[in-house]
């Protein structure tokens, strides 16, 4: 680390705390993901309770062409 003008020691902490922080960083992002991962899964397991029972129906005959 010349081009920086660091003694060896200087180096070394530096190293030391740089990785620390990309691996603070990674263990947050991975934290992240997980929960965005969670809250996708029981969004999907829990039924909405908003939609009306026949929507299904509503949807069959949306489809269906009237002559």
């Amino acid at each position: 680390m010349n081009e920086l003008d660091l003694t060896n020691t200087q180096a070394l902490i530096f190293s030391v705390v740089l990785i620390g922080l990309l691996l603070y960083l990674n263990h947050r992002d991975r934290q992240k993901s997980a929960q965005m991962e969670r809250e996708s899964r029981q969004a999907i397991e829990t039924p909405s309770e908003v939609l009306n029972p026949c929507y299904g129906r509503y949807i069959q005959l949306a489809g269906k062409r009237h002559n």
